[in-house]
């Protein structure tokens, strides 16, 4: 990973932040927003491709957010796919601390937002009240007055359970210590919200346990807290990810284990329910943006007057007159032509011209105002059917959309789009439509968030021959799953009405496909390779499902001759582990006597002298009589 910081930025650690076409002048004059900092977890990096922060970089951009106003850091180390179960808090809370004070000072602002995700959570929390390198909690060196909002997604506010390590160990004197803070006039303060909400009839929690007022809570910081019901983190202390004293408490089925825990930061329903605590503390004072006309069709030379407070305050806008095309799956918008510039209080914007027009009112310390307006012709208008004030538990939703005119297209993440009015949902989502006439003029995009609930009973992650061992996936689940994914993938399995499932909003394990047709003796677990790549193996008695016992003899094939060797496992762990006791090995063949109700499976593998190698898996249901 390469630093995309500023030139003249100072600093410490790689990660991303800022804009690099800019300097610290031009970033002072440039900020509109509270700058955020996001704060990854563990076994991560800023950008690492399941537990990075570059999705919530990008729903942040969605909303109006500049470059210049997310920042984010690798507080772990550039690179880092490695968890660190070894006190990470007192270890890098150095960096952080140094890293946030900077991107503080190098933008002149007082007031920072703060998104954390897992353990990021716990650094946010670490920072805030002043942890230092060697364990202490020092009340002294707190940074309670640089949040605005603290967004808490899946952390471990109460550790992970008594059976834990180091500083995750609930329990022990650091989770502890982690909830408690000196503030002078206060004395020490047990809050896990310090300066937090003042008022615990208005704070929004699943459980009235949660609301909590210390003497500190003077209502200048915001705390939102998700728990990602089941996920990695919860399994092991049941809504460990709440706040108590947050202003907004809550959980959201995702998934289980590291699936749930990975969805909480890509999940645009679970940032749209967070964002609107953003941002209450911009550098500049506040303004606001009106105008009288709200999107929709009117007659020729549209005349829209503007009015913002202060009146002293210019608006800026940008208006283009635009088409828009469906394109093998996306969107594809034609500028006609384009027009900016200044207007003061109660001026007007006029567009003469004929056609769809996209236009964005800004000013500074405003929240934008976007319209689309049809001059002189008739936009469609899309309505959206289908109601979300319930969540949808039945395996899918199909949401409905009508419209007054043209083609209607549906998507769920901004960018890709499918036709028809019928959008099909299967889990968590936003969904919104778009209606677009032969003319090429769009309709406003209807959005609408839906959610899902999602109900197992039980969890389990292991190998998909650990799985197939259990008794969790049949031959042929656990062979197509195999195809797909390699026979010693790590998935987890969720068991829904007395079935496991890979997805437990879809009603089968994945789609299925038909096995290869082989010759006699080959595996079924693997086509034939070329010559040029890994050894084979082969069994005398194919994988499936048999009425009674067998002995099946496993025979190296080697395509180029020379020496192979074979170490496998019965019990579905790894043969490719030197340090797994639990694996033998065979250099020509080895016959293996099948024997038990139930299922078995030899999972292989092989080298050859001159460096190939590979993995091989044979499996058999067995229902034996004898």
């Amino acid at each position: 990973m390469t630093i995309s910081f500023p030139s003249d930025f100072p600093r410490n650690l790689t990660g991303f932040g800022g804009d690099r076409s800019m300097n610290q002048a031009q970033h002072r004059m440039a900020l509109r927003k509270t700058p955020v900092i996001l704060v990854h977890g563990n076994g991560g990096h800023s950008t690492h491709p399941k537990w990075g922060m570059e999705t919530l970089k990008g729903f942040l951009k969605g909303e109006g957010y500049q470059d210049c106003e997310i920042w984010a850091m690798d507080h772990l180390g550039e690179n880092n796919a490695a968890a660190d179960l070894n006190d990470p808090h007192r270890n890098h809370i150095d960096a952080l601390r140094t890293f946030t004070d900077r991107v503080r000072e190098y933008l002149d602002v007082s007031k920072l937002d703060f998104i954390g995700h897992s353990l990021g959570c716990g650094m946010i929390n670490a920072y805030l009240r002043g942890l230092q390198r060697d364990g202490r909690w020092d009340g002294s060196a707190h940074r309670l007055e640089v949040a605005s909002t603290f967004v808490s997604l899946a952390g471990a506010t109460y550790g992970l359970g008594p059976n834990s390590i180091s500083e995750f160990k609930s329990g022990s004197p650091f989770e502890q210590a982690s909830h408690t803070i000196e503030l002078p006039g206060h004395g020490r303060v047990v809050d896990d919200s310090p300066r937090g909400s003042g008022n615990a009839a208005e704070q929004q929690s699943p459980t009235p346990d949660w609301a909590k007022i210390t003497t500190s809570d003077d209502n200048s910081i915001c705390y939102v807290a998700f728990t990602a019901a089941g996920d990695f983190v919860d399994a092991q202390n049941r809504d460990t990810g709440h706040r108590k004293g947050a202003d907004v408490n809550r959980r959201f089925n995702l998934g289980a284990s590291l699936d749930g825990h990975e969805k909480i930061i890509k999940s645009r329903t679970v940032f749209d329910a967070f964002k609107s605590f953003l941002n209450r503390n911009p550098p500049l004072p506040p303004a606001t943006i009106s105008v009288d006309k709200d999107s929709g069709s009117y007659g020729a030379g549209l005349e829209i007057r503007v009015t913002v407070a202060p009146a002293t305050v210019p608006v800026r806008y940008v208006a283009e007159r635009v088409t828009q095309q469906f394109q093998g799956g996306f969107i594809v918008r034609q500028v006609a032509e384009a027009r900016s510039g200044t207007l003061a209080s109660g001026q007007s914007l006029v567009l003469a011209t004929d056609g769809a027009w996209d236009v964005v009112f800004g000013a500074d310390g405003a929240k934008q105002v976007h319209r689309v307006y049809g001059v002189n012709v008739t936009m469609p208008q899309v309505t959206i059917l289908t109601e979300s004030d319930v969540p949808f538990v039945n395996g899918s939703l199909d949401v409905t959309a009508s419209t007054t005119g043209g083609t209607l297209y549906h998507g769920t993440d901004g960018e890709h789009w499918t036709t028809g009015s019928v959008a099909t949902l299967t889990r968590t989502a936003t969904v919104s439509f778009v209606a677009i006439d032969a003319a090429g003029v769009a309709s406003p995009v209807a959005s609408r968030a839906f959610e899902k609930p999602v109900a197992w009973d039980e969890a389990q992650t292991a190998t998909l021959t650990a799985h197939f061992i259990a008794s969790r996936l049949s031959v042929n689940d656990y062979v197509a799953m195999g195809l797909e994914l390699g026979f010693n993938a790590v998935v987890t399995l969720y068991r829904v009405d007395g079935r496991w499932v890979r997805n437990p909003e879809q009603a089968g394990l994945a789609p299925r496909r038909a096995l290869p047709a082989l010759a006699p003796g080959v595996s079924p677990l693997r086509a034939p390779v070329a010559a040029d790549r890994e050894p084979l193996l082969v069994a005398d008695a194919p994988s499936g499902e048999h009425s009674g016992a067998l002995n099946v003899t496993i025979s190296t094939a080697n395509p180029r001759g020379g020496r192979v060797k074979v170490w496998y496992t019965e019990d579905g762990s790894d043969p490719s582990d030197p340090g797994n006791t639990a694996r033998a090995s065979f250099d020509t063949q080895k016959t293996f006597a099948i024997r038990g109700n139930g299922h078995h499976s030899v999972l292989c593998y092989v080298r050859d002298s001159a460096g190939r190698h590979g993995f091989e898996s044979f499996a058999w249901a067995i229902d034996d009589h004898e």
